[in-house]
């Protein structure tokens, strides 16, 4: 786009990007041509879950309502994996599923 003639600014409300984005992304091009626009490595650990487990874990929160504690439950018990409640959660909202815990009354009507 910048060899289009297409101002910074403009370029980065199309890509939905912020103007520093946009300049970082046009130095990379500069020096290394196309290899600099893949993204670099990330910090952080490595997915404690496999793609096949994540799946697992989606079809079985899928087809009852269970609890934390009965998916860590059938997750160790079929793939031997512990997890945190926290990174089970983690891992499926990522997954698109919506968690909320079970309210155990009613509210009182006045």
């Amino acid at each position: 786009m910048f060899s289009d003639g297409v101002p910074a600014k403009e370029i980065a409300r199309r890509q939905e990007l912020t103007l520093e984005a946009v300049y970082e992304r046009r130095y990379r091009w500069l020096e290394k041509g196309v290899l600099g626009l893949s993204d670099a490595p990330r910090s952080g650990a490595p997915s404690k879950l496999s793609p096949e487990q994540v799946a697992q874990l989606k079809i079985w929160a899928s087809e009852e309502a269970l609890t934390a504690m009965a998916l860590l439950t059938r997750l160790e018990e079929k793939f031997g994996v512990r997890l945190h409640r926290n990174t089970l959660t983690g891992v499926l909202k990522r997954a698109g599923l919506v968690w909320k815990r079970t309210r155990h009354s009613l509210k009182k009507v006045r």
